[in-house]
């Protein structure tokens, strides 16, 4: 994996928040780099960058302490959740809450979720990452994202997996393919 370096071209991009612009980048792609995508290496000294799974153990300490997961500062009062539409239904989602601004940022700056064709590394290729249990692995064909003031989260020690479940939405912002396969707000919002 490549490592951090203090800035990169995300910080200049605009529409992203200082505290997420502030955050170490991927020297490679110039990406910020959420706390949630520093793994700690096996051999037990030092960390490395993978953007393809989440710290469980980061993720749900961040969230029980009411810190975004990309920027890793305290959320106030409204915090959002990004995800596609089953897990909107369900209110559940595998990835942590964060602000609504870092989470809007989240939408252009991962290639991912800002590509259509941008697929997830194959499961048989190191650092692939791993798909929750209960999830297909499947890219929606759009994310929506959601604003809440409260959420739980709840462990499955089983799979070592955490799930996090909102409260009902204030507002729902739903982000669509458009033909050229880039992401771009919808005119619905709820």
């Amino acid at each position: 994996m490549t490592g951090p370096s203090a800035t990169g071209p995300a910080a200049d991009r605009p529409g992203i928040p200082p505290s997420l612009a502030a955050r170490p980048h991927d020297a490679r792609r110039g990406l910020p780099i959420p706390p949630v995508n520093i793994h700690p290496d096996s051999t037990g000294g030092g960390s490395h960058v993978d953007f393809t799974t989440i710290d469980t153990t980061v993720s749900t300490r961040l969230a029980v302490e009411r810190r975004c997961s990309l920027c890793g500062e305290s959320m106030g009062y409204w915090v959002a959740f990004l995800g596609g539409p089953r897990a909107a239904e369900l209110m559940r989602y595998a990835d942590p809450p964060g602000h609504p601004e870092c989470m809007t940022a989240a939408l252009s700056l991962c290639p991912h979720i800002a590509l259509g064709r941008h697929r997830r590394a194959r499961a048989d290729r190191p650092g692939a990452g791993i798909i929750p249990p209960g999830l297909h692995g499947d890219k929606p064909d759009r994310y929506l994202l959601g604003v809440t003031r409260a959420y739980r989260t709840r462990f499955i020690p089983e799979h070592g997996f955490t799930a996090y479940l909102p409260a009902p939405f204030k507002t729902v912002h739903t982000y669509l393919y458009g033909p050229d396969g880039r992401l771009r707000p919808a005119t619905d919002t709820r």
